[in-house]
């Protein structure tokens, strides 16, 4: 089968990237795929590296994911970095 190619693979990458983050169901897709990537054996390191985050956010998913099983893997209010703008 011959290889599938994506034309401008760079931007279409950034801009894939971009609307998994904006949308909350496709976030939680992403997760739910990472932690399945692990859970077949693929280290969290090269999960982090296919699927464009770092390490240790694999390594969060996962430790979500056995504390509370699916339900720590939607996005819960207060979770991440605050804004550096205020709301104004």
């Amino acid at each position: 089968m011959k290889a599938l190619t994506i034309s401008d693979r760079e931007e279409m990458i950034l801009a894939l990237q971009a609307e998994i983050r904006r949308s909350p169901d496709a976030r939680y897709d992403h997760q739910l795929h990472g932690v399945l990537l692990v859970a077949e054996g693929m280290s969290c390191r090269k999960t982090a590296e296919t699927l464009g985050d770092s390490p240790g956010t694999m390594v969060n998913w996962g430790r979500r994911f056995e504390q509370t099983g699916f339900g720590g893997l939607y996005d819960q209010e207060g979770r991440g970095r605050r804004g550096r703008l205020g709301r104004e």
